[in-house]
């Protein structure tokens, strides 16, 4: 009987050795992984600090599942950091930095894991340009004209004689065109293709320094005269049309989440063919005759 207690309780003692081995066993396991900072926009560095014991071979360390950077670990190097750099082509969200390596003791893998939120880039707000202010002119008072002296010649009958004349023929002038501009805008800049236009001539504005993929609004006296969509830099370009011609000055303004400005120049020609001359000269010799006639 004694025999069987003795067995029994050694049995018991035997197993609980065993299980405080195996606990203190797996205690011994470490595998974590931290990063510093946590978050940052694409390209920024950021450091990984990780512990892994016991460890046999070099720890791997994956960017959302890729990996990317490794660190020399043993089981008298447990510990250590990597310096590391998100990739420049990672769109704004959170992924998953995961270290692993192998157990030295049961050939196992040691895995940890952290995670890095990718911030978005800040967009650069364009600055206006400051108004320019021009000084008008001094008024310029003209000089007082002389008296004149008045003199009525004498009467005098005259007939004068019968002359045909041709009017000259005159070929109109056409006004040269204006010279276009490819001057580049700069940011804040309104730039119009033409420092003049007349009706019906094509007319274009290029501008920089707007919100990237905005609808630019082309007003002109307080009337729409065009329209576009900013590319990703904030530069556009848009046809002008303007919806009443008047000679003179005219300010084209673009809203484009900043205010740009430009002006140019509406010129109205007139032109008069040759026949308002010869009528002139025919209504003459008819007042002429008609005097003749009544001194005689």
């Amino acid at each position: 009987m004694r025999s069987v207690v003795r067995l029994f309780f050694g049995a018991v003692a035997g197993t609980l050795l065993l299980l405080a081995f195996a606990g203190n066993a797996n205690a011994q396991y470490t595998s974590s992984v931290g990063l510093k900072p946590s978050s940052g926009k694409a390209g920024s560095s950021f450091t990984i600090s990780w512990n892994f014991y016991p460890c046999k071979g070099p720890v791997t360390f994956s960017w959302n599942g890729t990996p990317t950077w490794s660190a020399n670990a043993d089981p008298q190097n447990p510990s250590g950091t990597v310096a590391a750099t998100v990739p420049a082509g990672a769109q704004p969200g959170t992924y998953p930095v995961t270290g692993t390596c192998t157990n030295a003791r049961t050939g196992g893998p040691l895995s940890a894991g952290s995670r890095f939120t990718v911030t978005p880039t800040p967009t650069p707000t364009a600055t206006p340009p400051p108004p320019v202010t021009t000084t008008p002119p001094p008024p310029v008072t003209p000089r007082p004209s002389k008296p004149g002296t008045t003199t009525t010649p004498p009467a005098t009958t005259t007939t004068p004689p019968t002359t045909t004349s041709t009017p000259p023929t005159t070929t109109p002038v056409t006004p040269g065109t204006p010279t276009t501009s490819s001057t580049e805008p700069k940011p804040g800049e309104l730039v119009l293709d033409r420092p003049s236009v007349k009706p019906g001539e094509p007319l274009s504005a290029s501008g920089k320094g707007c919100v990237p993929g905005r609808m630019v609004t082309l007003t002109s006296d307080g009337a729409e005269v065009g329209s576009a969509l900013t590319d990703s830099s904030g530069a556009f370009t848009a046809p002008v049309e303007f919806t009443r011609i008047e000679a003179g000055r005219h300010t084209v303004v673009a809203e484009c989440g900043a205010r740009l400005t430009g002006a140019v120049d509406q010129v109205v020609t007139r032109s008069s063919g040759g026949q308002t001359g010869t009528l002139v000269i025919l209504v003459f010799f008819v007042l002429a005759g008609s005097t003749v006639i009544r001194f005689r």
